[in-house]
């Protein structure tokens, strides 16, 4: 047991960093309605990285991933118009669907296409590395303290999404930080954990927290609890069964939002505040 616990501490570790800011980030992306922005964010940072290998610069990998990142952040920033009657979820699902053919398209074309295109999507949290823990926790800190800061821009953007007057001078600026730091967060943590276990830290341990609390510092905390505990668990689990790590944190956190849903009242809903009756408890 003490050498299980040891094996699984770096990408624990790992994944404790990226839960930390995807829990929090998660709320932001329940209540704008934008569930998944995440997943196309990182199908398309995926696409960067693929297009310079296809282009044989490997080296600039990271480059052009922050590049079309950035692109898509501009882009998303402006789709959110009241003139535009198409709903930003179509924008970003159409943007993730053109995203991944591409990256197959691509990725088909070179050799060993079909490993690449397991780990964009599984990951590689269970080899990961003591420094690429220590380099990423350090930008996602820097990354979390910037939205702790600026918080006071970055909350009422997201609590007051969906109405029609701006709830904050310069939105669009501040939209664009957001989603600029937000694909940031994305681009770091796929190249841990892949595509679809990022996309379950963010929506999941956001969904579960939304059934126990609507204030923020108390969902986050709830959130990450749910993240660490199904990390933890589904790790061990995955050296025990001989099975990928993974899919089985992302079967134990829709487990845990499955019991929070039969279990509990949700105490905020997509998009909007349900008043928060806890301090009278």
């Amino acid at each position: 047991m003490i050498q299980q616990l040891q094996f699984i501490l770096v990408p624990l570790l790992a994944s404790i960093a990226i839960l930390t800011l995807t829990s929090y980030l998660g709320i932001h992306v329940l209540k704008r309605e934008i569930i998944f922005i995440d997943i196309a964010l990182a199908q398309i940072a995926v696409m960067g990285g693929v297009v310079a290998t296809y282009l044989e610069q490997p080296l600039l990998s990271y480059t052009f991933s922050l590049l079309f990142c950035a692109g898509a952040s501009l882009i998303f920033t402006f789709l959110k118009n009241p003139r535009i009657d198409v709903p930003i979820e179509a924008f970003i699902g159409i943007a993730y669907a053109v995203a991944t053919t591409a990256a197959v398209i691509i990725l088909d074309k070179g050799a060993g296409g079909e490993v690449h295109l397991h780990d964009m999507l599984t990951g590689v949290l269970l080899w990961t590395t003591g420094p690429e823990v220590w380099r990423v926790s350090l930008i996602l800190l820097s990354i979390g303290l910037f939205h702790l800061l600026f918080r006071g821009k970055f909350i009422p953007l997201s609590e007051y999404h969906q109405t029609r007057t701006a709830p904050i001078s310069n939105y669009r600026i501040w939209d664009f930080f957001f989603y600029t730091s937000f694909g940031l967060v994305i681009i770091e943590s796929v190249r841990i954990a892949g595509v679809l276990t990022v996309f379950a830290f963010l929506i999941l341990p956001a969904s579960i927290s939304a059934y126990y609390s609507s204030r923020w510092d108390r969902r986050i905390l709830i959130g990450l609890g749910a993240g660490v505990i199904a990390t933890v668990t589904g790790l061990l689990l995955s050296i025990s069964l001989d099975l990928t790590a993974s899919p089985l944190i992302i079967l134990l956190l829709g487990l845990f939002l499955l019991i929070s849903m039969v279990t509990r009242q949700p105490r905020a809903r997509l998009g909007k505040a349900v008043p928060d009756r806890e301090k009278g408890e």
